[in-house]
């Protein structure tokens, strides 16, 4: 029970590793608010911890719309009487070459990996600054650590995000919160289902990371756990690789080109 007594608002939360947290922290006796764009999938979820014995609140939310964000925080505290854990895990990727790259979607990449991440924190801090401090995990990529193509936005805010973790964590260490990243590499949610799925990409991919399968939600959501417990009381300001070893691969080996696993994407 790491997180007895806790209050964790998780974005994102009605699919993938999202969902995968929000069951996790529950059974360790944290109180969730899940958050999703998606009402259906953020009562599903809600539900689903309930039905498990946990304690939890589908909050709908639009995590680029400022004022959806602070409704999210003040109805966590309202329901639960706090907010110490922040998992900010909502995003989505844009794949297509640069120069049909458009401005509309640079935008979109850095309002739902980027600054949406911002809002939550707006609103979120006031709120563990109250409660005596907290901890905030930001979902970040590999993707923010390496050139990977046809993703010239995603990474752009992937990596923004980093630099947003290790700024955020200086700003917060004196008032006892910490601020930390996980970035997940290959990992089999509904925004890969088909590609994991298919009998030829499904097994090349896996063979993209060193231990030569595909990360599952609860391998994630392992390591966010982690970093937002006590275990992780000497930690800020710093990222957890969860990609199987590939980001180690493509730096310190020199045996991986980290473009290859993304060249069956033509036609898909």
């Amino acid at each position: 029970m790491r997180l007895q007594g806790k209050v964790a608002v998780v974005t994102g939360a009605g699919s993938g590793i999202g969902r995968a947290v929000c069951r996790l922290f529950a059974s360790e006796g944290a109180s969730v608010a899940a958050a999703d764009i998606d009402p259906s999938t953020a009562e599903a979820i809600a539900a689903e911890v309930a039905e498990a014995g946990g304690q939890a609140l589908a909050v709908p939310t639009d995590v680029t719309d400022a004022e959806a964000v602070q409704r999210m925080a003040d109805a966590t505290a309202d329901r639960f009487g706090s907010l110490d854990i922040l998992i900010n895990n909502a995003g989505r990727r844009t794949v297509k070459p640069f120069l049909e790259h458009t401005i509309e979607e640079w935008h979109d990449m850095l309002d739902l990996n980027l600054t949406a991440h911002f809002l939550c924190c707006k609103s979120a801090v006031p709120r563990m600054l109250a409660a005596g401090g907290g901890a905030v995990v930001n979902v970040a990529s590999i993707a923010g650590l390496v050139g990977r193509p046809k993703r010239v936005g995603y990474c752009a805010a992937k990596g923004g995000l980093l630099a947003f973790t290790r700024a955020l964590a200086a700003d917060l260490a004196e008032d006892g919160i910490r601020v930390n990243a996980v970035n997940p590499g290959l990992v089999e949610t509904g925004l890969n289902a088909a590609f994991a799925a298919d009998p030829v990409i499904g097994p090349q991919w896996a063979q993209g990371n060193l231990l030569k399968r595909w990360g599952q939600p609860d391998d994630i959501a392992a390591a966010i756990l982690f970093l937002a417990s006590d275990e992780a009381a000497f930690m800020t300001g710093e990222y957890v690789n969860m990609d199987g070893g590939s980001y180690a691969g493509m730096t310190r080996t020199g045996e991986q080109d980290p473009s290859w696993i993304d060249k069956r994407l033509d036609g898909k």
